[in-house]
């Protein structure tokens, strides 16, 4: 994985600290490059650099219960319908002038856009090689940062310089071709060797050949023309801003940046015109003539597939008590199924990641949480079930302390998405995503032949316990994507209310829709909010190649099914079972205790959501 920046200017650029030396590569460019850790951990500390809590937000944490007091009354107030409206303005006005002068923060505005802390920000992303490298072209003046984390040999140095292309590439690629090679390379040959009517169409037909999780800039130095984008489904951030006859193009974000659609953009450095190029169209609908027993097998098959592919293209481990992969995981149906499957491939050790918040509104501790039950749960039928391996659940507690000191990084990084229901999401996986000892600790069965019950009586009796845990994994696995490819959301089931013939028809353009906006609504902000701990994310449903056999052979009425039940007044309601054919997927992997979950958005089952005394009428879709 990579972290990508790239500014056209009008003008020559010199970042702080750094010493360029002039090189030729065909073409005249500045460059300076490193691999010393210390050097690199600069970069690292002033890009993950947070804040300690200001002194409104010491008094918040230190006055919690004064807090939760004060709430309770204006809310009791409010509801006071013996008192007249005057009277209860006053009241209202007096308890709310006590809680902002404890509670109440100033207003910290995001930052403008500054390329020097960019660079910061992106080398988060890979820990392992930063270069900056500068050259002029066109009449203007290019500046290329990049970032790797070496996840792949033959390790290769960014950004790429070869004949008449520049090639910055953040991402995984599991063409068959390129599985023993590094990936980099790989599509270097590809723009050398494929042929098409002109330049442009060359560059997409490369383009249009790559399988996996990618984000691109692919500078074409004969026609003085840029190209960047994401992969079909935009698995992978990217994010552009152009303003006054310039560019820029990173990985992250900043104020007037905006997200990049799964698309090729062509941005033409003497003209500053753009214009885009779509690489991929989702498949039309048939309706298979395979009984379900047949989809269910192949859906198994492939799904393992789209699973192993992504764990095999892992570097190997050195240190045996390392993990190599682990998994976003709440225990619910779509993670603890890549778990079951990761299992059946891996040889190294997983860590299961379930995150859970500490919230001061209503009280409850994060080893409380809905997903956090479940997680355990899960963590020891499995267990059970590979007795083998260690899998080790990591739990991840986030008190309110820690959520106030990240909460304003987490906003940055997640930008252009900037909405309540963004934050409370992406700060569930930015902490799930972390490495704070002081936060994780590590859990690990020491005993197989008992059963749940009895584990559940005296869980300490029979798990192995490691504070200050630090998980050494490199890849997350993430289940996102199995809710829109299997209809797993409330908007789903609400297409039945009224039972028309219509019905699946709309739920199937809904389920198409969902996965073409995937890459705005999620994608970007979870991969800039998780990459910043130098993780990268793969996404094992969101293969091109199984979302289009989802899309085109198995049938809604396998994703969605529901039967005629008779209320007490002998009424009509359904009996609705979302993402049904991957519950019998459960079922047929031996997991009977997790096909009947119900589906938990992270921001519930993690309970990251309104963390905020007196934002319990908040919603989701305001604004921050």
């Amino acid at each position: 994985m990579c972290g990508i920046l790239l500014q056209v200017s009008k003008d020559s650029f010199k970042p702080r600290n750094i010493h360029l030396i002039e090189t030729n590569e065909g073409i005249d460019i500045d460059r300076w490059e490193t691999a010393d850790p210390e050097v690199i951990d600069l970069f690292l500390g002033e890009g993950a650099y947070v804040e300690d809590l200001t002194q409104q937000q010491q008094s918040k944490v230190d006055n919690l219960e004064v807090l939760r007091s004060l709430v309770s009354q204006l809310s009791k107030v409010k509801n006071n319908v013996k008192i007249s409206a005057s009277e209860k303005e006053q009241q209202i006005e007096a308890i709310q002038d006590r809680i902002d002068a404890i509670g109440k923060e100033d207003e910290i505005p995001m930052r403008s856009f500054d390329f020097d802390r960019m660079m910061c920000t992106v080398a988060n992303r890979g820990p392992n090689y930063l270069c900056f490298t500068q050259f002029e072209r066109g009449g203007k003046h290019i500046q290329l940062f990049t970032s790797i984390l070496s996840l792949r040999q033959p390790f290769t140095k960014q950004p790429v310089f070869r004949d008449e292309f520049v090639l910055q590439f953040n991402g995984e690629l599991y063409n068959e071709e390129c599985l023993e090679t590094n990936d980099t390379q790989f599509i270097m040959d590809k723009l050398h060797s494929c042929s098409g009517a002109s330049r442009c169409e060359t560059i997409l037909t490369t383009l249009r050949q790559l399988q996996g999780e990618w984000a691109i800039t692919v500078i074409d130095l004969v026609e003085n023309t840029i190209y960047f984008g994401r992969d079909p489904v935009g698995k992978h951030s990217l994010c552009f801003k152009k303003d006054n006859g310039e560019l820029v193009v990173s990985s992250n974000s900043s104020v007037g940046f905006q997200e990049c659609r799964n698309e090729i953009y062509q941005y033409d450095m003497e003209s500053g015109d753009v214009e885009t190029h779509q690489l991929f169209t989702l498949p039309r609908v048939h309706y298979s003539t395979s009984s379900e027993n047949e989809i269910l097998q192949e859906l198994y098959s492939r799904l393992l597939q789209a699973t192993k592919v992504r764990h095999d293209t892992i570097h190997p481990i050195e240190n045996p008590e390392d993990t190599s992969v682990a998994v976003l995981f709440s225990g619910g149906l779509d993670c603890t199924i890549l778990s079951r499957l990761i299992c059946e491939i891996t040889k190294s050790s997983i860590d299961l990641l379930t995150v859970g918040f500490e919230n001061p509104r209503t009280g409850q501790l994060p080893n409380t949480s809905p997903d956090r039950k479940l997680a355990i749960k899960s963590w020891f039928h499995l267990c059970k079930m590979y007795p083998h391996l260690k899998i080790n659940l990591v739990e991840i507690n986030v008190d309110y302390k820690h959520w106030l000191r990240h909460k304003y990084r987490v906003r940055e990084l997640m930008y252009p998405c900037n909405t309540e229901m963004d934050l409370s999401i992406a700060i569930a996986f930015y902490f799930a995503a972390s490495t704070i000892p002081c936060l994780t600790s590590m859990k690990r069965l020491t005993k197989f032949d008992i059963d749940w019950a009895t584990y559940e009586q005296n869980a300490d009796a029979y798990t192995e316990l490691t504070p200050y845990y630090t998980s050494s994994t490199k890849v997350l696995f993430s289940g996102l994507g199995a809710d829109e490819l299997f209809a797993g959301y409330s908007r789903h089931e609400g297409l039945f209310n009224t039972i028309t013939e219509e019905n699946y028809n709309q739920l199937q353009e809904s389920l198409t829709h969902d996965i073409r906006v995937i890459h705005e609504r999620n994608l970007g902000r979870d991969d800039r909010v998780m990459s910043c701990w130098g993780k990268e994310l793969r996404y094992p449903y969101l293969d091109e190649t199984f979302i289009n056999w989802v899309i085109s052979s198995v049938p809604p009425q396998l994703k969605f099914k529901y039967e005629i039940g008779k209320n007490k007044r002998g009424k009509d309601y359904i009996l609705p079972t979302r993402k049904y054919i991957l519950r019998q997927l459960a079922e047929f992997l031996g997991m009977p205790w997790v096909s009947q979950e119900l589906k938990r958005a992270i921001q519930f089952g993690a309970k990251s959501a309104k963390l905020e005394l007196g934002q319990s009428k908040s919603k989701g879709t305001d604004s921050l």
